[in-house]
C-alpha cells in the first residue's frame, strides 16, 4: 500500500482519493536502562578493627571488619574464620610437640594434617621471616595464583613458626574478579599480614589445652 507520503499533494484534498490513512506507528519502546556496573572487589584498607579472642588456643587475633567475619572456634581443630564480602578465609591455631621445634618441622605437622597453598605453584611469591607471634621464628610466604579462565584471580599468605615447644600457624586466602581485582588482592595480602598476622598475641606460653591431631584430620 503505498504511503501517503508519496502521494501528489493535490491528491491530498480530495475525499476518497487513494487508500485510507495508515494507522500512526506505534512508539518506539522506551530505551533499554544500560547494565549496572561491575561490583568492585571489597577492599579491606580503612576497615574498623576487632580482636578475637581464642581461648581454647590462647591466641589473640586481630581482624579487619571485625562483625562481619563468621568464626567457628569450636567445630574442628582449627580455627576458622571467613568474610564473605572479600572471598577470604583465615585458619590458624597452636600445638605442642614434644621435644624442641623449628618452623619447618612445624610447617611438615601442619601440612600432614590440612592441605595448605603451595607457595612453588604461584605465580609470585613474596617470603620473609616476621616475629610474630612475639618470640616466634614465623616465616610467611604471600603469592598470587594463576589466574582462571572466569577473571578471577586468588592469593594467600601461609605462615608458620616455632618457639621452645609450641607451634604456630596461620594461613589467609582470598579471591577477587573484575577490575582492579590484582591491586585489591595485593592490598588484602599485604594488610592481613602487617596487621592481622603482625599483631598475633599468644596469651600463655603455657601448654595450651587442646587434643592431638592426627594426620590427614581437618
Amino acid at each position: 500500500m503505498p504511503s501517503l507520503r508519496r502521494l501528489p499533494f493535490a491528491c491530498l484534498a480530495l475525499l476518497g482519493c487513494g487508500s485510507p490513512p495508515e494507522k500512526p506507528a506505534a512508539p518506539l519502546p522506551p530505551p533499554l536502562l544500560s547494565a549496572q556496573p561491575p561490583v568492585p572487589p571489597a577492599s579491606l584498607a580503612g576497615a574498623a578493627w576487632g580482636t578475637f579472642h581464642s581461648e581454647r588456643f590462647e591466641l589473640q587475633l586481630p581482624l579487619p571488619d571485625g562483625r562481619a567475619w563468621h568464626i567457628d572456634d569450636h567445630g574442628g581443630p582449627w580455627l576458622t574464620a571467613t568474610h564473605a564480602a572479600s572471598q577470604s578465609m583465615l585458619v590458624a591455631r597452636t600445638w605442642t610437640e614434644d621435644g624442641r621445634v623449628s618452623r619447618q618441622r612445624c610447617e611438615e605437622r601442619a601440612r600432614l594434617w590440612r592441605t595448605f597453598p603451595d607457595p612453588s605453584r604461584a605465580e609470585e611469591v613474596n617470603a620473609r621471616s616476621i616475629e610474630a607471634p612475639a618470640g616466634f621464628d614465623t616465616f610467611v610466604s604471600v603469592g598470587v595464583l594463576p589466574g582462571k579462565q572466569d577473571g578471577v584471580v586468588s592469593g594467600f599468605a601461609v605462615a608458620f613458626g616455632g618457639h621452645a615447644h609450641r607451634c604456630f600457624a596461620w594461613v589467609y586466602t582470598t579471591a577477587a574478579s573484575g577490575a582492579g581485582a590484582g591491586p585489591v588482592l595485593g592490598e588484602r595480602l599485604a594488610t592481613m599480614v602487617e596487621r592481622s598476622l603482625g599483631r598475633v598475641v599468644i596469651e600463655s606460653e603455657l601448654t595450651p589445652r587442646i587434643p592431638r591431631e592426627e594426620p590427614g584430620g581437618r
